[in-house]
């Protein structure tokens, strides 16, 4: 009964952190710079030529990182673009 109170009463020796957040970087702008595609206008174009219909506006919201959600058939165009995966087009850390 003693040890029991023991264990029960004694104190945190470790206090638990919580792990810091990470954090996903759009890389959008790397790979236009990478391939030569110089505008939003133009990664427009080329998404056109895959099948996939997006407006300027929201391309460039996208691209700088102030999209709330990402298309998922946006991001499979941007893949056939650039001719990349999914981890190249983002990176956590």
């Amino acid at each position: 009964m003693v040890c029991a109170q023991l264990a029960y009463n004694a104190p945190m020796s470790k206090k638990l952190h919580p792990k810091p957040r990470r954090t996903v970087t759009w890389r959008v702008r790397v790979l236009m710079a990478e391939q030569e595609v110089r505008s939003v206008s133009e990664l427009v174009r080329r998404l056109e030529q895959v099948g996939v219909s997006i407006s300027i506006a929201q391309l460039g919201r996208l691209i700088d990182g102030k999209a709330n959600y990402w298309n998922q058939e946006v991001i499979e165009g941007l893949m056939e673009v650039f001719d990349c995966e999914l981890s190249d087009l983002f990176r956590s850390k």
